[in-house]
């Protein structure tokens, strides 16, 4: 099975599946009592098509119905259960949460609109150092929240590195030993109130 399924996959697995189950057999006699009942009913063909859609529909409804093989509703169970597990970036884009929608929009808009700009820029003659100053100039709040992001990351591993390593392992020895306090003081309160119970 492919680990990818869309909706539309799925239901066609599914039929694949159904289409693959073997013939229902009609009872023993079923063709002989059929073909009396519309010789008794229609003669010389007198009567209606109706009557006669209704007593062959009259007789096919009470054929038995068809069983399925075993295995088919734990093939088709675990199908959809594999379905609602495929992350939402391998289904289309109408599973996407509707915030990376926007986001992508977003950056598709302004990578469009900057791609049109450049080509109706080139196309009137624009000098292309005028044109490196002019983004440059634009982009000069990027760039400065880059260089903040940059001396905040070189500020922090500098005060990292001058505590002194006995600090930092007795505090993630703290920290450890909170988290197990909390998942022991939760596995109590489980047993305690829900497992009686």
């Amino acid at each position: 099975m492919n680990e990818k399924m869309t909706p539309e996959d799925l239901e066609k697995f599914i039929h694949r599946e159904l289409r693959s189950l073997p013939p229902r057999k009609a009872p023993a006699g079923f063709e002989t009592r059929l073909q009396a009942a519309v010789e008794a009913r229609l003669g010389l063909r007198t009567q209606p098509a109706e009557q006669l859609e209704q007593l062959v529909h009259r007789e096919l409804r009470s054929l038995p119905l068809r069983k399925a093989p075993s295995t088919l509703e734990s093939r088709v169970l675990a199908a959809i259960e594999h379905q609602a597990t495929v992350a939402w970036y391998h289904k289309s884009w109408t599973y996407w949460p509707g915030a990376v929608k926007a986001a992508f929009l977003g950056v598709a808009t302004g990578v469009s609109g900057a791609a049109i700009a450049a080509f109706y820029l080139v196309t009137q003659g624009a000098d292309a150092g005028a044109m490196t100053a002019a983004a440059g100039e634009r982009l000069a709040g990027v760039t400065a929240l880059f260089h903040v992001l940059r001396w905040m990351a070189g500020y922090t591993s500098e005060t990292i590195a001058s505590i002194p390593p006995l600090w930092l392992y007795g505090g993630l020895a703290f920290v450890a030993a909170l988290y197990a306090t909390f998942f022991g003081l939760g596995a109590a309160a489980y047993r305690t109130l829900y497992r009686n119970n």
